[in-house]
């Protein structure tokens, strides 16, 4: 039996307060690392997704998430400009998962935008990585 891949799987998470009180982890995330990360390290990339209240400006470094696409019961913002990096034991339960291919570019873009990466630098990661292994 094969189990269900972590990217792109939105989750709830136990919060955790930082040594000053503050929450470290929003309690809702989308795995953002790489499968294979995922599958060989006890840790996962993930970036915190909010209530999307009406109104309120997406900025370039945040996406915007309608309820059909997360199988979530609101819209939500997802918000690359608080990415982490937190143990797979904090995951609790999987909510839902972003499937829609536009809906992942903009993921993507918000991202790059955040990191200051170039278009495209996913593919030339993968073209070295596969050049790296000798695939």
């Amino acid at each position: 039996m094969s189990r269900q891949p972590l990217q792109w799987s939105v989750f709830m998470v136990e919060p955790k307060a930082g040594g000053g009180g503050e929450i470290v982890v929003q309690p809702l995330v989308l795995v953002m690392s790489r499968e294979s990360a995922n599958e060989a390290l006890p840790i996962v990339t993930v970036l915190p997704l909010a209530g999307l209240k009406e109104g309120r400006r997406i900025y370039p470094n945040e996406a915007s998430l309608p309820s059909e696409t997360t199988a979530l019961d609101y819209p939500a913002v997802l918000m690359a400009h608080q990415i982490r990096t937190i143990p797979k034991s904090s995951l609790s339960t999987r909510v839902g998962s972003i499937e829609d291919p536009g809906l992942r570019s903009a993921i993507r873009a918000a991202v790059r935008v955040q990191l200051d990466l170039e278009p495209g630098t996913e593919d030339q990661i993968d073209v070295a990585t596969k050049q790296e292994s000798g695939i």
